[in-house]
């Protein structure tokens, strides 16, 4: 199997896993459990990562050993904690936050599109940190989704104008932040997937997850415990719900959640951020075709027209042809190999000195040899 190939399946279960992922977690919002300033979504992610990640690390460390290198003198050595590591949290809890935000105000589909912008973003972010170069045909393919998605950003655009009611620029302004954010996400995570002491990207995520969780944890008890009647149980007692119901919504978007960042992962240490970007690109499509059969009868924001077909056409052509060219070319990170050869190097240097030093003690012995 080809790595292009290998690239292109975990793609399409990242694109699966992340629609379902999605339509879910905008079933939880339309729900309104509880009130979006509980932040029960982000709670649920989180644990749902933590849970996942510990669950693999359980598994695979049965019948392994710990991640290990080899030093200079070819001994094996417990891997040094990357510092860059210490970014991801940051860069996803902010950026979960403001997604889920952004798609409370301005709705699923116009978010989605609104993070196209995290195709040149990060092919931007790669190409001046990571100083990957693009071939042609990359660029062309990076050209057709954004021309895509301008075209759903165009008809969005439209439809305000005639209805009369404006976008909400703060819906707008958060999107952007959480574009943002992501990108240097995809960037930290392909840095690390990278370097001399990678980090697996089951340990980012536990790292993420149980960092997020926590940070929840911690928002709870500062703010929603102070008003727990107004933020929680008022807003839950306000409609019968079926708990059944209630319960396979979310266990459904918690287990594709995990699914999904697990193709995350797979997809960046195998192409890197920007086809990450890509992929999200046509996952944002999938979810725009399916909120329209399952939520647009509810909510007008959520039809799919005309235009948004051609939009939806142009992404996920553009994507897969990203997925199916050519490996673009990237400064390489040093690796086992090249520790290899300065090892032999180090040891050259040592045996030249040794046979230096005696040398100079044979030379010495006779000197005293001869005033004896």
């Amino acid at each position: 199997m080809t790595e292009s190939t290998k690239t292109l399946l975990a793609m399409l279960a990242h694109v699966a896993s992340g629609v379902a992922y999605f339509l879910t977690a905008q079933e939880v919002m339309n729900m309104a459990l509880v009130s979006p300033r509980a932040q029960p979504l982000t709670g649920m992610i989180y644990l749902s990562d933590a849970v996942s990640s510990a669950l693999t690390h359980a598994l695979t460390s049965r019948g392994g050993g710990h991640q290990t290198r080899k030093d200079i003198r070819g001994k094996s050595s417990p891997s040094a904690f990357p510092r860059a590591a210490l970014l991801l949290p940051v860069f996803d809890i902010f950026g979960l936050t403001c997604a889920l935000e952004s798609m409370r105000v301005l709705g699923g589909p116009l978010y989605q599109t609104l993070s196209g912008l995290l195709i040149p973003f990060s092919a931007l972010l790669s190409a001046v940190f990571l100083k990957r170069k693009f071939t042609t045909a990359q660029l062309s393919a990076i050209g057709v989704v954004i021309a895509g998605l301008a075209v759903k950003a165009k008809e969005v655009s439209d439809a305000a104008t005639r209805s009369g009611a404006s976008v909400p620029t703060g819906g707008v302004l958060i999107a952007i932040a959480a574009t943002v954010s992501y990108g240097f996400r995809g960037l930290t995570m392909e840095y690390l997937s990278k370097s001399k002491t990678p980090l697996s990207g089951n340990a980012q995520t536990m790292l993420m997850g149980g960092v997020g969780f926590a940070a929840f944890v911690a928002y709870s008890a500062s703010t929603t415990y102070r008003d727990m009647d107004g933020l929680v149980w008022a807003y839950y007692n306000k409609s019968t719900r079926s708990s059944s119901d209630v319960l396979k919504v979310h266990a459904g978007n918690m287990l594709a959640r995990a699914f999904m960042v697990k193709m995350m992962m797979a997809v960046v240490s195998s192409a890197g951020a920007t086809q990450l970007a890509l992929s999200n690109a046509i996952r944002s499509v999938g979810v725009i075709v399916f909120s329209h059969f399952i939520f647009c009868p509810e909510d007008a924001r959520q039809c799919l027209s005309y235009n948004g077909a051609v939009s939806a056409a142009m992404v996920v052509t553009g994507g897969l042809a990203y997925a199916l060219s050519a490996p673009s070319k990237s400064k390489t990170v040093a690796t086992e190999p090249s520790i290899t050869r300065r090892s032999s190097t180090i040891h050259a240097r040592d045996k030249a000195k040794a046979s230096a030093a005696s040398a100079g003690s044979t030379s010495i012995r006779r000197r005293s040899a001869r005033r004896g």
